[in-house]
Formats: structure tokens, C-alpha cells, sequence
């Protein structure tokens, strides 16, 4: 369990995050500010938690701090997919992730009450990870962390109602079935026509329900998510751009290297020299 769980604090934050340094986000992770601010990078946008913040993080992209102020306090209640997917929720997951995923942010002033409440909950899951091992320990740790999920979503469900089912448009179910096989197959797949085959659809009805959704095309999500992967390959590993290439199966290293100057501005040789930073693996 304390391979799929960890509970990060101001006081062990920097031992396993780097300032400035990027790496894959492997984790679901709620974060919560007590008092403070930090500012890190996201996938694809900067974002800065203060005061009375939640923040929903999912496992994709890239993660790199930037800042965080002297008198942060914060914790980071970090656990495996597989982990999430075993505790039991009465309410619609779905609904839950297409809310958190469209609202591209995923951050919420929350009342300070609540922020208490899950302070008090992240030191309890905590002593529960250290103490010895006993027949029910698991057991507690789920419905722990059943009680922290269903207490972060009741405080942001002024937001959104999730103790409904919220029958989803079709538009918003091809959708949501677009980002979330595109964030299983973006490093292989980069034709807009094997998502719309894989959901049943023709691809100028995928594109079309994108660009209505999200208001960005098909493409140019895809497109996100390879440049994303290609800065955090290029500036946070050694491997050659060769070898990026053929592992964002790219046949040819040359138009890859077109590809990522045509998004940038820069090609992946002059990008890497200009932002190459040390490589750190964590579990957020």
C-alpha cells in the first residue's frame, strides 16, 4: 500500500519535488492548501494554488514546480490508478471525470472548514502508512481515502451536482471517449481516423464534435499531447532524438524533427540545448 499511496507535506515536498525540474505525473493526486502558494506547470498550463485551494491532478503530461512561497502549507494525497480504481463510490465516476477533465483547471477555492477537515483526514491516512501492519489495515486505508475522496468533491459540488447521475450529451460521450483513448494511445497513434474507428464513428463526426466541445480540432489535441511528451523526452532524459522519434512512432527522425520545429518554433536539437534539465521521477 505505501508503494500506491503517499501523503506529501510542506515539510517533505521538496525532497521529492525539484524546483524546475520536469517529469511524467504518475498519479491521481488531490492537493490541498492550507496557507500560501505554489505554482507549478500542468500538462500544458501553469497553474497557482493559494489559500483555501483544492487541486485535482490526473496521470498525464508533465509536472514541473516552479515556485512555492515560505510559508506553504500544503498536503498531496497521491495514489496508483489501480489503487483509486479499487475503493467504492456510489456516485457516477464518469460524471465526475468528464466535469474535472472539461474544466481544464481543476482548481477551487474551497471553504476553510473543509480544508480543516481534510487535514485532519491526510494525518490520519498517514499514521495509518507508518503504523505496523495490522488485518484490517487495508481495509481502513480505502475507506480513508473513500471519506477524503467524498469530502473533496462535496466541497467543490457547488461547482457541480455529482450526487445526480447527469446524463451526458452524445456529443460529450464522444467526446470524453476521444481524450481518454487519446491519453492511452497518443504515443502510437496519431490518425484522428483510428478514434473515430474505435468509437464507431466517421471521422468527420469525431473531428466535427471536438472542435463543438472543446473548441480546438481533433489534430490539434492530438498534436498537444505529442509535443507535451516530446518536450518532457527531449529536456528530462538522455535519450537521443532518434530515439524519441521511434518511441512517438515516428518512422523518420527527419520529420519528426519538422514536425516539432512546425509546433515550437524551435527543432528538437536547438530545444533541448535551450531548456535541458535534470531528470527526476516522482509520484505525483
Amino acid at each position: 500500500m505505501n508503494n500506491q499511496l503517499q501523503i506529501i507535506t510542506e515539510k517533505n515536498l521538496l525532497n521529492h519535488i525539484g524546483l524546475g525540474k520536469s517529469y511524467p505525473s504518475t498519479k491521481t493526486s488531490i492537493f490541498v492548501v492550507k496557507k500560501g502558494r505554489i505554482t507549478f506547470v500542468k500538462a500544458f498550463e501553469t497553474v497557482t494554488l493559494k489559500e483555501n485551494n483544492i487541486y485535482f491532478s490526473f496521470p498525464n503530461g508533465f509536472f514541473e514546480l516552479i515556485a512555492i512561497s515560505p510559508d506553504i502549507e500544503i498536503n498531496i494525497i497521491a495514489l496508483d490508478v489501480e489503487l483509486f480504481s479499487k475503493l467504492s463510490f456510489e456516485f457516477n465516476r464518469l460524471d465526475v471525470y468528464q466535469f474535472l477533465l472539461s474544466n481544464y483547471s481543476n482548481q477551487f477555492e474551497i471553504p476553510e472548514t473543509i480544508v480543516s477537515e481534510l487535514w485532519k483526514l491526510s494525518e490520519v491516512l498517514q499514521l495509518n502508512l507508518i503504523k505496523s501492519k495490522s488485518k484490517f489495515n487495508t481495509t481502513i486505508l480505502l475507506n480513508l481515502l473513500s471519506v477524503v475522496v467524498y469530502t473533496a468533491l462535496d466541497a467543490i459540488n457547488t461547482y457541480h451536482d455529482f450526487t445526480t447521475k447527469g446524463v451526458m450529451s452524445r456529443k460529450q460521450e464522444l467526446a470524453f471517449g476521444f481524450l481518454t483513448l487519446l491519453s492511452k494511445h497518443y504515443k502510437k497513434e496519431r490518425e484522428v481516423s483510428f478514434y473515430a474507428q474505435k468509437l464507431m464513428v466517421t471521422t468527420r463526426h469525431l473531428s466535427k464534435t471536438i472542435k463543438d466541445i472543446t473548441n480546438k480540432t481533433a489534430n490539434q489535441i492530438i498534436h498537444q499531447y505529442i509535443i507535451a511528451e516530446s518536450k518532457v523526452l527531449l529536456t528530462s532524459s538522455n535519450k537521443l532524438i532518434s530515439e524519441i522519434a521511434f518511441e512517438l512512432n515516428f518512422n523518420d527522425p527527419y520529420y519528426f524533427s519538422n514536425f516539432f520545429k512546425k509546433h515550437t518554433g524551435l527543432n528538437p536539437t536547438e530545444f533541448k540545448a535551450k531548456n535541458k534539465k535534470d531528470y527526476i521521477y516522482t509520484s505525483i
